[in-house]
């Protein structure tokens, strides 16, 4: 029997926890073929992202930090109105939106996150929201939400600690896009708010963090001609690499020593 490996992440920023993702899916991932037929490798991950807002995207990623600002900006509540006020028929409406969810949650269009940060208290786990209405998403057979659930933990009195769980995750093009516009949705809540927190960290987990068969040819491409930097664990071109005292480092960890 072939068992789905389960997998932790420890990385100091966003552009490191994407490269080693997705080296350990395409190295180690376990084969796998979903009702709709589109074959892909996954593992079970867990993801531990120190910083946050430095060096949030690698350049591998497939699409540049344009598309990623747009993303940020659709994770708003002024997406989330612009969103309902579409008529059901219109092509622009897809079947879940994670502005509504988060800001126009259900029926009664609660706004999860604003209600869970503006009470936060030191050390509690209930401030939580939840993406998926049973209601609506169980009935479906597609197109649910992939991001299903978050935490906030008040760490202290300035430092938050944001933890987010997804049924299925696609690492190669969803990853490198939903963490940094997650975090600024963060962000700006706080800022709105006036609330003095950062967020001191990130865990994410992913019950199926997949790469699709379509992608992993980009994926081997990649892997080519860049490798992890032993140091920070960024991909990384193979030919900049610098001998160093510690032993080869990329151009960005050799400036730091």
């Amino acid at each position: 029997m072939i068992y789905m490996e389960a997998v932790l992440i420890k990385a100091n920023n966003i552009s490191s926890a994407w490269s080693q993702l997705i080296y350990e899916i395409y190295k180690n991932g376990e084969e796998h073929k979903p009702d709709y037929n589109t074959v892909t490798k996954r593992v079970h991950a867990t993801i531990q992202i120190k910083d946050v807002s430095n060096n949030q995207v690698n350049p591998a990623v497939p699409f540049g930090e344009n598309l990623i600002e747009r993303y940020k900006e659709e994770l708003t509540e002024e997406y989330a109105d612009w969103y309902i006020s579409l008529p059901e028929d219109d092509k622009r409406k897809f079947d879940y939106c994670y502005a509504k969810q988060l800001f126009r949650y259900g029926e009664t269009a609660y706004n999860t996150l604003r209600e869970n940060v503006a009470n936060l208290r030191p050390g509690s786990r209930r401030h939580v929201g939840i993406l998926w209405e049973n209601e609506v998403h169980i009935p479906k057979f597609e197109d649910q939400p992939c991001w299903i659930a978050y935490k906030v933990e008040l760490i202290n009195e300035t430092q938050t600690r944001i933890y987010i769980l997804y049924r299925s995750w696609d690492a190669f093009g969803g990853f490198p896009a939903n963490i940094p516009a997650i975090v600024e949705g963060f962000k700006k809540v706080f800022r709105e708010q006036s609330l003095p927190y950062e967020i001191e960290s990130l865990i994410a987990t992913g019950w199926d963090t997949h790469i699709y068969d379509a992608d992993l040819q980009a994926v081997e491409k990649i892997f080519k001609t860049n490798e992890l930097c032993p140091l920070c664990k960024c991909i990384t071109p193979k030919h900049s690499f610098i001998p160093t005292t510690r032993g080869k480092a990329c151009p960005e960890c050799k400036k730091s020593m």
